[in-house]
């Protein structure tokens, strides 16, 4: 069974929504924007707006993206599919899903704009070894600290294998400053969704919770099975920690996964 009560936001200010509108978009606290200098992104599918909005507010830092499913075949083939998906908009007139699928025309010229320089695109699966095509958090971390990064933000969105990979965050020798994660199951996976946020939570506060509307909720724990949780470090805030008293979803700031769905309201008694 869940344990709901720790997932209970602290309350801080200053959050900012990163990313595009609905599904892709994260809400960070602006102190971490603020002394990021490299941003570790896992998991971005055709989809690199909020590393392009980060980059926005926090200008010529080192961003890593991790995904082995992106490639230029799967570039084409999104690009097409977004030309089929257009016409069929157009003849419904559906403005909302026609605005979303004209971002795939130009796709191509996108990712060539935007993957270069101090902005990196690693065919690589973040997993829990680093043989073959998996590279660990503590692997990518390296690489991102080579290039002269101290202060690190994770943004994960790797489809169930965030529980291979963050047991270890606590024993990575780094200054991770914040996480942005998604995880998935949580319900059927209660044991090890408790374990690891219990871990999380001797170095970082919750800062943020969203629960992702295209999952379904649990009749027991009245959580979706997905949620997206926002961690800032203990080390960046000061003072007396008190819980939020907000509202989750926080009207003005969150926006439902799925927008032709309304969104999820979470409790945490």
């Amino acid at each position: 069974m869940l344990n709901v009560k720790n997932l209970h936001p602290i309350s801080i200010n200053n959050l900012k929504r990163i990313g595009r509108d609905n599904d892709g978009g994260y809400i960070i606290p602006k102190i971490i924007i603020d002394k990021c200098d490299g941003l570790l992104s896992y998991g971005i599918n055709k989809d690199w707006s909020f590393e392009l909005d980060f980059l926005e507010r926090r200008k010529n830092i080192n961003v890593h993206c991790y995904d082995h499913t992106l490639n230029l075949s799967a570039l084409i083939k999104f690009t097409f599919k977004s030309i089929l998906l257009c016409t069929i908009y157009i003849i419904i007139l559906d403005k909302k899903r026609l605005a979303k699928s004209v971002y795939g025309l130009s796709i191509i010229k996108s990712y060539f704009k935007f993957f270069r320089e101090k902005t990196k695109h690693f065919r690589k699966r973040i997993w829990s070894d680093n043989d073959g095509i998996n590279r660990t958090v503590d692997s990518t971390i390296e690489k991102i600290q080579s290039e002269g990064s101290k202060q690190i933000f994770i943004k994960m969105d790797i489809e169930g294998a965030e529980f291979k990979v963050l047991n270890e965050i606590n024993n990575i020798k780094a200054n991770i400053i914040g996480l942005a994660v998604e995880f998935h199951d949580i319900n059927s996976k209660s044991k090890e969704f408790n374990t690891i946020i219990d871990g999380l939570r001797k170095t970082f506060h919750i800062a943020h919770i969203h629960g992702n509307n295209y999952s379904k909720i649990n009749s027991k724990s009245n959580f979706p099975s997905s949620v997206e949780i926002t961690f800032i470090s203990k080390k960046l805030l000061k003072g007396v920690i008190k819980k939020s008293d907000m509202k989750y979803p926080i009207k003005g700031l969150d926006q439902p996964n799925r927008h032709s769905k309304p969104d999820i309201n979470l409790s945490f008694s």
